[in-house]
């Protein structure tokens, strides 16, 4: 087990758990409730009651239903404080915060005031319809959000050992990893993941070509394990995919049973973060363990080479 992260004058930042009381959160209750204690950190619990409906009145008026608001935030106080009750025992020292609002804006914001470490709550449900009414709430608030965040199965059992990372040689990957290997300290593999771009070529040209690209892979996953400078006991390997890269990551991590998948989403625009980044998105969207989730705000002006082949031009 790596050694605590919090200095012993310091106020350690809160591991923040997002909850409606439903058994989507169940895992993720019992996920925080693990990390809390294996970081030495406070954990804090926040449901969000949101927006009441809003029905049309005479004459074009909107009327928004505020009567039932006192009632819907007691209903959510009692549920969450069962299920909390339930799964930590009533001894458990979670604070719980309420909250009115839009959820993924609400605990973005909540993670912010409290300073969060890291941002726990459930998976979600990957069918179509949660697309199209927006009850992508992982994903929505990853969007909002400047503090990494754990989206955790309701399946979760137990602590993650296996974990697949997503490698694209930027600052946006390292940095991720390295938050995840600080967040997570119950992790003992790191299986660090390149997807190579599948070109349309001629056959000889693919043939030069993808030989050039890995003969620049190597030493860029060397920079990458230098730099990440990861515990002894935490077991390092990589691997070399082609193809689509959430479509790859989604596989590797089925085949070899992983725990969690760490990704980050890079790009520093607005644009870019309402987007998240296309890997961030489709695998939250598509996977079956937990997902780690570096929201990249800043990284630093130090990044890895965008494409592999530059380790190669280099030592030319």
């Amino acid at each position: 087990m790596r050694s605590k992260r919090n200095e012993p004058n310091e106020s350690p930042e809160p591991i923040l758990l997002a909850t409606n009381g439903t058994e989507e959160s169940v895992g993720a209750v019992r996920a925080a409730s693990e990390l809390a204690a294996a970081t030495d950190r406070p954990l804090t619990a926040i449901a969000v009651v949101e927006p009441p409906p809003i029905v049309a009145g005479e004459y074009g008026f909107v009327i928004p239903i505020a009567d039932y608001e006192e009632g819907r935030r007691d209903a959510l106080v009692h549920q969450v404080r069962k299920q909390l009750d339930e799964i930590l025992g009533r001894e458990s020292q979670a604070e719980l915060a309420i909250r009115s609002g839009a959820p993924p804006a609400t605990i973005a914001n909540v993670a912010r005031e409290t300073n969060a470490a890291l941002i726990v709550m459930g998976l979600g449900h990957h069918q179509l319809v949660d697309r199209i009414f927006g009850s992508e709430t992982a994903l929505h608030t990853l969007r909002a959000a400047h503090t990494p965040l754990l989206a955790v199965p309701q399946t979760y059992a137990a602590p993650p050992r296996q974990a697949i990372v997503g490698i694209d040689f930027s600052g946006a990957g390292l940095a991720a990893v390295q938050s995840a290997v600080a967040l997570l300290p119950s992790l003992t593999k790191l299986t660090l993941v390149h997807v190579a771009p599948r070109w349309d070529l001629q056959p000889t040209t693919y043939v030069e070509w993808r030989l050039e690209y890995d003969r620049g892979v190597g030493p860029a996953f060397e920079r990458v394990v230098r730099e990440l400078d990861a515990p002894h006991e935490l077991k390092v390997d990589t691997v070399v995919r082609e193809g689509r890269t959430t479509q790859e990551l989604l596989t590797l991590a089925d085949e070899r049973r992983a725990d969690v998948i760490i990704v980050g989403s890079k790009g520093l625009g607005f644009l870019d973060r309402v987007l998240v980044g296309s890997t961030a998105t489709g695998v939250i969207r598509g996977a079956h363990c937990a997902v780690f989730a570096f929201p990249v705000v800043s990284v630093g002006t130090r990044t890895y080479r965008r494409l592999a082949t530059s380790s190669a031009r280099e030592r030319a």
